[in-house]
């Protein structure tokens, strides 16, 4: 009976460490660009406490998958795509956590021109989409695992840079999750677009000046709900916003550089996040490729580090639910660099292993 009952206690600790080292992986989906027909959307996992990442896997064969969404407490996958004719699509896909397989649910031809960016509501029963080239934002109602289209708004303006603001390029969309209002970062016309969202769609309120020529591209929210960060993808800076008495991040509190004072080559700024805690900002850079460390503090960004060992073409990056790792798309390499993150300083250090994959350009963890 002795050792019947040691037999069991045995089992059961190594059944425990066996649970608790599949619960340490997150799932992560991986978007790529300028891909062949073989190639498509991957997978891969992260271990959250070592930072190991395995080996990426292709999850389905689409063209230039070059933004994806996540729905994890609906088990669904979202991909901007193309299809063999060129022709724009919005996928949808149900997710295998344990495997991380997907299944093909539905595939909806866009109207939009240089779809960049798709996102969900805080509802979770709608897709808002940004398009590029043709300067459009527009949504979608989710229905019986498919998209339907309910609204498109065609925004307007110009900027000083005459190569990259003749005309408006809608070039990233989210809700504040501490309000009702949606933001548009529009790169031509150096504005961020504020809407609101019902049953037909998306309508816009309001919108907020940026400064000339900056180029808004991606912006983050604080998860305290008092600071919206901007990254500026002309300029190469990051802008910080505080809410007006209407609750629209409206009031410039700061604008920061994303280049140390000896660069003078092109470089041109893409993606920006808070870390879970809210207490550290990052922001990435190409052509001088770097990760941007600042510390909040007091709603101030204090400069850490430019972080640039392992980086190349920083296009996406993302950081993973315990906050533990930061995770890079590096494009022009052909990986995923992980980065142990000091929860205390908010430095970055570059851990050996990567995940090789073609022309990686958006990060999305399932959580």
């Amino acid at each position: 009976m002795y050792r019947f009952c040691f037999l069991l206690m045995v089992l059961a600790v190594l059944f425990s460490c066996d649970r608790q080292r599949v619960d340490n992986k997150v799932l992560v989906y991986i978007g790529t660009t300028n891909n062949d027909s073989l190639k498509g959307i991957e997978y891969c996992f992260l271990d959250t406490v070592s930072g190991e990442i395995s080996q990426p896997q292709l999850a389905d064969k689409i063209l230039n998958p070059n933004f994806l969404e996540v729905d994890a407490q609906n088990g669904l996958l979202f991909a901007i795509g193309e299809r063999s004719d060129k022709k724009s699509v919005l996928k949808s896909y149900g997710v295998d956590e344990k495997s991380g397989q997907i299944t093909p649910l539905s595939s909806s031809v866009l109207n939009g021109q240089g779809p960049c960016y798709v996102a969900l509501d805080k509802s979770l029963d709608k897709l808002m989409l940004a398009y590029y080239n043709s300067g459009e934002v527009a949504s979608y109602v989710l229905s019986d695992g498919g998209v339907a289209f309910l609204r498109k708004i065609k925004h307007h303006g110009k900027g000083p840079v005459l190569s990259r603001q003749k005309a408006v390029h809608a070039h990233s969309i989210d809700i504040d999750p501490g309000s009702h209002f949606i933001y548009a970062a529009d790169l031509g016309a150096d504005k961020l677009m504020v809407y609101t969202q019902d049953s037909m769609g998306l309508t816009m309120v309001d919108s907020v000046m940026c400064k000339p020529g900056s180029g808004p591209r991606h912006f983050d929210f604080s998860p305290h709900g008092d600071l919206m960060a901007l990254v500026n993808e002309l300029d190469c800076t990051v802008s910080t916003f505080a809410k007006d008495s209407a609750g629209i991040y409206r009031k410039v509190l700061q604008e920061v550089s994303l280049l140390p004072d000896t660069f003078s080559g092109f470089a041109k700024a893409a993606d920006i996040h808070f870390s879970p805690d809210g207490k550290f900002l990052y922001a990435s850079n190409r052509g001088y490729d770097c990760i941007g460390v600042f510390k909040v503090h007091e709603r101030k960004l204090e400069w850490v580090d430019f972080v640039t060992e392992g980086i190349k073409w920083p296009r996406n990056f993302a950081i993973d639910p315990s906050g533990n790792f930061l995770v890079v798309a590096n494009r022009d390499v052909n990986n995923l660099s992980v980065y142990q993150r000091n929860k205390r300083t908010g430095r970055l250090t570059l851990l050996p292993g990567v995940a090789q994959v073609e022309r990686p350009i958006c990060v999305k963890f399932y959580h």
